[in-house]
């Protein structure tokens, strides 16, 4: 297994290959070229990536959430309630 960390601005996102290729969080938004530029150094085709895990559904983890699944064909996979509050365009923080 190999796991390739990307600095995304406040947060980072994974890359973990082994027996296929999965994505952990999809960073913040307008963070795709960063997404691409790794990709394309590391020689990973971004096709390979078919699933995409959010930890959870903070826009520093999710704000691209739609642009690396357009560039990647990968699934998205999350928690049920974050699932809803990234399809209605939610930021949703925990409580102080």
């Amino acid at each position: 297994m190999v796991i390739h960390t990307i600095k995304m601005g406040i947060t980072n996102c994974y890359i973990v290959r082994d027996k296929g290729t999965v994505m952990v969080d999809s960073g913040p938004p307008n963070k795709l070229s960063t997404l691409l530029n790794y990709l394309r150094t590391s020689s990973i085709d971004p096709r390979q990536i078919k699933l995409i895990v959010h930890t959870h559904g903070h826009s520093d983890h999710v704000g691209s959430a739609k642009a690396v699944k357009e560039a990647t064909g990968g699934q998205i996979a999350m928690h049920g309630p974050d699932k809803e509050w990234l399809e209605r365009s939610m930021t949703i923080l925990p409580p102080e």
